[in-house]
Parts: C-alpha cells; structure tokens; sequence
C-alpha cells in the first residue's frame, strides 16, 4: 500500500508541466523594467544600498528598527511583537497602534541576518516599486486585456507622486503593492463565483495589512464596502446570489485565521492602546493631513524636474489655516499630483465609453474614484492655504469606530490612484487601437510612459537635493561593542527627548536604530502614538532635560524645574531604570555644545568606553549609587508638562513660557532627604488665567503647608515645614481650572527655579 501511494505521487508529479514562460513575457517584462526604472529613478537610494535608506527622518529610523524588532521579539525573546520592554525601559511601551510591518520583518529576517537592517529596508524599498507595478499590470491586464495598457497602470500606481512621497518617509505606505493584488481577486471572486478567489483575496489582504499597514487594511474594508454597494446599484445579479455570499463569508473567515498570529496578539493588547490610538484625531490635524485641490494639478516636491517651481507653493498648498492658526506644511501627506497625461487618457476612456454605450464598464471606477477622492480631501475642502468650509465625505466617515483610525485624510489617495491607473489603462487601449497610434502601439507606449514618467519623477537631479532625500544608515562600531557589556542594564542615548525648536524626533528614532546593533532595552524611544508615561519618564530626568535644550541650540542651561542637586537627581535616576551605558549621538550638536557636553559627562562617569566622530559611550558604573541615600534630593511627580510642548516653529511662545512647567488639578514634588529636617523651598510660580488660591499639602495632610495667591506674573515664593527622613511629597493643588492652550488640559498653575535648603 505505500509503495503504491508513492507510485502514484510520482506518476502526478511527472504530468505536472512547468508554466509556458512565453504565456508570462509580458509580465515578466513589466516587473523589471519598473524595477530597472525604480532602481534608476532613486539612484541616490541604489548607489549607497547598504549604508543610506530614504530620508523619513525619525520614522525611518523607527520602520527599520520595526524590521528588526517583530523577528528579534518572535524567534529570540519568544514573545509578542506588540508589546516591548526594549522602548522606555523599564516601563516599557505598548505597541499595536505603532506603524509596524510584522510580516515584512518575520519575511526578511534571513535576509536581516546577512545583509543587515539596511540593505533590507532597500530591498523592500526597491520591491514595493516593481511588485507594485507587476500586480498592477494583472489587475489592469485581467480587465482591459491590453499589455501595452497594463504596462501604462503598473506605470501610474507604481510611481504615483502620493507613493514616492509616502515611500521617502514611511516603510509601511511602501509596501501598497498588494491593494491591486486584493482589488483583482476581489473582483475575480465576485465575477468567477470561485472559493479559490476568496482565498487568494484573503492571502492579499494578509500581505497589505501586515506587511504594509493597518490602515491599508481598513480601506481596504471600505474598498469592499463601496464596490458592493456599486455594484448593487448597477449589476445586482452579481451581488444577489448565493454564489458571492459564500465566498464572501469564506473570504471573512479565511482572513481570521490566516491573520490569527497578528489578531490574537491585538486583541491582547489593544485595550491599552486605544487611548493613543487616536492622538491628534481631530479637525484641525485631519485637514492637516489632507489632500488641497490645488495639489493635485500641481507638481510634486519630490519632483527633481519640477522641485524648484513646487518650492514656490509649497508652504500655501501644503500647509493649513484652519480657524485662524496656521499649521506646518506635512509635504508627504499632501502631494496627490494626478498628472496632465493620465488625466488625458482617463478622459479618453470616458469618451469612447460614452460614444460606444459602454458606460457601464467604467461607470465602477469612476464612482470609486469620486468616493475616495471626497475622503483623501478631508473633512473640509482646502483650496491653497486655506479651508474653504465645505464639508466633504470624509466628515462622516471620521466619526465610524474603528474606521477612524486612519486619520490622514491624503492616504487615501491610494485608491484614487488605482482607480485612475484603470481609466488611463482603458483610454490607453482605445488609443492604441484608434488612427492616432502613431502606426505602432509600442512607439505610443514610449510615449506616454516618458510622459508620465516626466510629471511623476521622484529623481532628484542634483547633489544637494539628493543628499537632502536619503538618511545615513551607518551605524558606529562603538555600537556593537555594547552588545558585549554583560549585565542587566538599559542605554541611554542622548538626546532622548524631541527637538524642542522643530518637533522632530530624528534622533530617538535614530537611537532606536542602534538598538538594533547593541540589541539592550534603551531608556527611551519613539513610538508613532506616544502616551505621556512614556514622555514623562525622560523629562523626569534633568540631563535628558537638558541636553534636549542644548540640542536646540539654547546652551547648555538648566531649565528642570527642580534646581537642586541636578548631578544627584540625574544619578538617582539613572540609578532607579537601571541605565548601565550612555551614549551620546555626536551629530545632534554644535561642536562648541558637544565639548561642553562630553567634558560635563566624563566628569560624572570618567573617561569614555567608547570614542569616534559618530558616538561618545559611558559608563554609568563609575557614577555615586544614591539608593542609599546621602544628600537631599528632590524631583517632580504627576504629569507636569514643560512649557516647550505647548510651543511650535510658528507659535509665539516667549522663552520664559517654555521654561516654566505647567500643571493643572494635582500635581507634586517628591524630597528625598536622609534624615529628618526642618526644609524651606524657594521657587517661582504663576498661573496662566488666575482662579482660586494654590494649596500646598505635604504628605497627604489634611491642612496645607502654604496658601498662595498666584498671578499672571511670574513670582518668587518661599515655604517652610518639617520633612521626615525618606520619600516625602508635596502635593500642588489650585481649585479652578480655566483658560487652556492648544485644548491641553494641563495649563492652570506653573513653576520653575524650584530649590530645597536645610534650615
């Protein structure tokens, strides 16, 4: 019997024929000649594969990081990606609403393991650009049954300026090359009636959600839900039968179960992400990350042809007034150029259509292409630098749990973009076939492909301009050497906190990038939706405090609100989340700033374990233990919040205001001292829109030590009482809260210069 079963698997495996390779020409051709044209088009990406990746600043630091992390967590710590203690150590983050590709870092880990981090962010990088033209190619191919038109959608989805904008910032918005994949056998399930279809889709729909992004899942969800609807309008045989109710049940389930390693683990942690979930999920930030009308006739910044001309609209096209405050420009979330050439094509489709009666072919895609265009332009119309009023689709769309967390507006130019390369595929194929083919329908395939290549070029033609589009993936040896230093400690590196004047997180993106060399839980991070543990942890510690002013280019000063002992509270600190190394990336200062720096560290830890033009590395183990406890020390506790969150490039924020920390409700000071002590503390305080008087209550007792009347002005004020020896804490408190800034709850009472003296 099982000589006769393995007779017979032979016997199969000998009638099966190898595919005709002649049968897939076209589409072998197409896959690389896009990645010949991508691999061309980013020259400055191609030339330096190991050692450069596309500029994204912190973020693709963070993607990176991201694809080390998923198979780092899964194969060695055997754990969850979505949950980390190797991020704001020791507290840890949750990370299901961070912009992960799981599935692209468990795919590439081989390649992670001989090539390193950067090399394979490019090879996906370099992929997303010929996958996504080649299965763009097969849905058009499938529905026009015209390579020469095929060749020209793969042309428009894959170099669309939204992708090449979204593919030098963000890895996840790379990867979109399986939305047509999804979007064909979609449509073939529907139309075929086949179960094979309805897993094929479902594989798809894996792929874009967890090698590209959640939010291409959910819409790719309202892709589904308008196509149904659609099509009950116009063709409900194909909608009203058995046949599509079971495969679309069939598609549901097969999703759940190949997605049950990612979804379980959601699951179980999603409760502590929703609240970060939707930061910034509002009007103003929406409209922010929306499409402007105006943009999408206008040349992208990514165009190295056309760079120097978009210079002269981008700040009155990419950015937004919206009730009387002007946001920065966010250039990637706004380039949603179609190009003259498509819109031509996608017109000519439209007339032989009409003019053959054949309006229902394309009528699908039209209405696709009006129901995300209304959602890519935001809750309300843009036109220029500022919103018109007008709501638009998307108002409504905002408000749908779940679907709501997709809250960049501007992305779902994706679709826009699909449904456009469909038209141009269909006013392609007429052309070719009309007197007007210029007698050769490759010689018009030329054509157009220069054309459109021309309007979507995301070449930059120059040195500085390329420079200014790549990021340097060069990672110091003193890195690795880390990884060496046994024990259980985190790293700190400096800077940790944004910076102040811009709001970049460049470099605690940076820092986690390095993670990936050293492989030991760092004291910070950057996570894509922050909470403010995690913030509050770094502005706990007065070096990281200062160093992110001395980054900003405001000297080295001393703005924590607690002036005494900074060296004692910093090592007390450090001490309490077990930080054992400190790096300092050199980079991220002037050189003035820098010696100043490093003379201030080697005072504290002593010599450097680690020394080069990149990176300056410490250790902490030389530094005085206070566990024991021989000085006072004192720090801040609750969620104070320094005034420098609340300023912005275009605020007008004076630099007393960003010195000062502000709270509102309770907030408290902690005084280590070790021994019992008569304590006077001397500080200056005021409130941002007076109210009650302002209590201050040492250890939860029922009378306060000090009842202070504060004004708008910034005042000196003394308290004296008695302190126990240990941990003793004096709680802040002002009945009314009132007048706030940027919505923050946290604007009622603020203080500064905060110093502690023994009577």
């Amino acid at each position: 019997m099982h000589e006769s079963r393995i007779t017979s698997l032979v016997l199969v495996l000998m009638e099966i024929k190898m595919p005709d390779i002649k049968v897939y020409k076209w589409h072998i051709a197409a896959f690389f000649v896009y990645l010949i044209i991508s691999l061309a088009m980013f020259w400055n990406i191609s030339g330096n594969f190991g050692s450069a990746v596309p500029n994204g600043g912190g973020d693709v630091y963070q993607s990176m990081w991201g694809l080390w992390w998923v198979p780092y967590a899964v194969f060695a710590l055997h754990q969850s990606p979505y949950i980390t203690q190797y991020l704001f150590s020791p507290i840890g983050a949750n990370l299901v609403s961070q912009t992960m590709s799981p599935l692209a870092g468990i795919i590439t880990a081989p390649l992670q393991a001989v090539a390193g981090v950067a090399a394979t962010y490019n090879t996906i990088f370099f992929l997303s650009f010929a996958l996504g033209g080649l299965f763009m190619f097969m849905l058009a191919r499938y529905l026009v049954k015209n390579d020469c038109a095929a060749f020209i959608a793969g042309l428009v989805f894959a170099f669309s300026p939204m992708h090449i904008a979204q593919a030098y910032s963000h890895l996840q918005w790379t990867t979109i090359e399986f939305i047509p994949l999804f979007v064909l056998f979609l449509l073939l399930m529907i139309r075929e009636k086949k179960k094979k279809y309805a897993l094929y889709s479902a594989i798809a729909f894996i792929f874009l959600t967890f090698a590209g992004d959640i939010e291409q899942g959910i819409m790719m969800v309202a892709f589904a839900i308008a196509a149904v609807i659609i099509l009950l309008v116009m063709e409900r045989k194909d909608i009203l039968n058995r046949h599509f109710l079971v495969n679309a049940a069939l598609l549901g389930i097969f999703i759940l179960v190949l997605g049950s390693p990612f979804l379980i683990s959601i699951s179980q942690h999603l409760g502590t992400a929703l609240s970060s979930a939707n930061q910034l999920d509002d009007i103003a930030h929406n409209m922010l990350y929306s499409d402007n009308l105006a943009s999408f006739f206008l040349p992208s910044y990514y165009n190295g042809i056309f760079h120097g001309v978009s210079l002269g609209y981008v700040s009155s096209v990419y950015g937004t007034t919206y009730q009387g405050v002007q946001y920065t420009p966010d250039i990637t979330e706004k380039v949603s150029y179609i190009g003259f050439s498509v819109i031509l094509l996608a017109l000519l489709a439209l007339y032989h259509e009409h003019r053959k009666n054949r309006m229902r072919d394309i009528i699908f895609w039209i209405a696709i292409l009006v129901v995300f265009g209304l959602l890519a332009v935001g809750p309300n119309i843009q036109i220029g630098s500022t919103a018109t009023g007008i709501p638009t689709l998307y108002s409504i769309y905002r408000v749908i749990p779940g679907f709501n967390l997709v809250r960049e507006p501007g992305r779902f130019d994706v679709v826009v973009t699909l449904a456009l390369a469909v038209l141009a595929a269909i006013g392609f194929d007429h052309l070719s076939k009309s007197r007007y083919n210029l007698g050769n329908p490759l010689l018009l395939l030329v054509v157009f492909s220069v054309l459109i290549l021309i309007e979507y070029n995301g070449m930059p033609l120059s040195g500085g301009f390329a420079n200014s589009l790549t990021t340097n993936a060069q990672i110091s040896p003193g890195y690795s050497q880390i990884r060496n230093i046994t024990g259980n400690y985190s790293v700190l590196e400096l800077p940790a906190l944004p910076n102040l004047t811009t709001g970049s997180y460049l470099y605690p993106g940076m820092s986690m990038y390095y993670q990936t060399a050293f492989q030991k839980p760092i004291f910070g991070g950057y996570t894509t939706r922050t909470n403010a543990s995690q913030q509050q942890i770094l502005e706990n510690v007065p070096l990281i405090v200062e160093t992110a002013y001395l980054q900003s280019g405001n000297g080295f000063i001393y703005p924590y609100p607690v002036q005494e002992n900074y060296d004692n509270l910093t090592l007390f600190w450090l001490t309490a989340y077990k930080v054992g190394v400190l790096s300092v990336i050199n980079k991220a200062y002037a050189p003035g700033d820098l010696a100043n720096l490093q003379n201030y560290l080697s005072a504290i830890f002593g010599s450097p374990l680690y020394q080069d033009s990149n990176a300056t590395i410490y250790s902490t183990a030389t530094a005085e233990n206070l566990e024991g406890g021989r000085s006072v020390v004192a720090y801040i506790v609750g969620t104070w919040i320094p005034g420098y969150e609340f300023c912005s490039p275009n605020s007008s924020c004076n630099s007393t205001f960003a010195t000062i920390w502000w709270g509102s409700n309770v907030r408290g000071i902690t005084v280590f001292t070790p021994n019992d002590t008569a304590m006077r503390m001397d500080f200056q305080a005021t409130s941002y829109s007076p109210g009650g008087p302002l209590y201050i209550f040492l250890n939860n007792g029922n009378t306060p030590v000090s009842v202070l009347n504060l004004t708008s002005g910034l005042e000196n004020y003394s308290v004296t009482f008695d302190v126990p020896t240990g941990l003793n804490q004096l709680d802040f408190y002002q009945q009314n809260s009132s007048s706030v800034v940027s919505q923050s709850p946290y604007l009622n009472f603020g203080i500064r210069n905060v110093t502690f003296t023994r009577q």
